[in-house]
């Protein structure tokens, strides 16, 4: 063991260095404390806790203020302090209405520090049985695909979302909103989960997310025209080979089946035209929204008699 007179050496050691520090401490606790207080505004966030088989039916405040009034040092240390959310503990609670209040004591704080006031001070929880349920899924995009280009259908599989919360939340929608998707600048197909935000109502997913396929395709297509007939304008008569001509012209792609053929055919015009031999390229009238991409072949023989 140590001796007496060991122990008052320790003691007695650096006594003077000791004592300065107590008085220095003492000074600037005394300082903070008899500063000027001031009142500042702390939020905390809130968790809800409940068993499974039950869930809260009513909007439940994020976050608690807390109104607290001290010396400005130790104020700024609370407000850049990083708290633990306040947890409402309702496991084992029934279906029905809970109140739960809150105190200073939900909160940490220095010697020094008050709380004048909390808001709010108190909160109803309205507790309901849990229920599933499936709801139709709408899928949003936003943006603007690619030039020339359009979303030929949206997949959805499955097509419905499997959702749980109380029963009087569940039972008001209708159907699930996606978070939009984007598509700009799409040129081809995408495949990829759909994301809902359903939180918001105290709603969750019960399982997976359901999957989408938006198909993107030209808003135009190539097509190819045969048996084209040959108009011939002339005074005298012609002969002319061949007698039909092939012509690729770029249109709708939903107009594509139904092409009307009386509006698609070669003009020969050689009313100003001699007797001879000529090599002439046709006019190829279509109607305005067809575009003639090329013509097979690109020219005719054709001969005045």
């Amino acid at each position: 063991m140590m001796s007496s007179d060991r122990a008052a050496q320790l003691i007695l050691a650096n006594l003077g260095t000791k004592v300065i520090s107590v008085v220095i401490a003492f000074v600037l606790w005394g300082v903070v404390l008899g500063s000027r207080n001031v009142e500042v505004t702390k939020e905390v966030a809130l968790e809800v806790v409940t068993s499974a088989d039950v869930v809260p039916s009513n909007e439940v405040p994020e976050k608690v203020s807390f109104r607290l009034s001290g010396p400005k040092a130790f104020l700024r240390a609370i407000i850049d302090r990083r708290d633990d959310p306040i947890v409402v503990n309702l496991v084992g609670a029934k279906p029905g209405a809970v109140t739960y209040r809150f105190f200073s004591d939900n909160i940490r704080l220095p010697i020094g520090v008050k709380v004048q006031s909390i808001n709010p001070n108190a909160i109803l929880v309205k507790l309901e049985a849990v229920k599933k349920k499936e709801i139709p899924l709408r899928v949003e995009t936003r943006g603007v695909l690619a030039e020339g280009f359009q979303i030929a259908k949206i997949e959805v599989n499955p097509p419905f979302v499997r959702v749980k919360g109380a029963e009087s939340r569940i039972e008001s929608f209708a159907e699930v909103h996606s978070m939009p998707i984007d598509v700009s600048g799409l040129k081809s197909t995408i495949e990829r989960e759909v994301v809902v935000d359903i939180n918001k109502w105290n709603l969750a997913l019960d399982g997976a997310s359901p999957k989408v396929k938006i198909t993107v395709e030209p808003i135009t297509s190539n097509f190819r025209i045969k048996n084209v007939d040959i108009r011939v304008m002339a005074n005298g008569v012609v002969n002319f080979e061949p007698k039909v001509l092939q012509v690729h012209v770029r249109m709708a792609k939903s107009d594509g089946k139904s092409i009307d053929r009386s509006q698609v055919y070669a003009l020969i015009d050689v009313r100003d035209k001699t007797k001879g031999s000529y090599q002439m390229v046709p006019k190829i009238i279509v109607p305005p929204d067809m575009t003639v991409i090329k013509t097979i072949p690109e020219s005719l023989k054709v001969e005045l008699k």
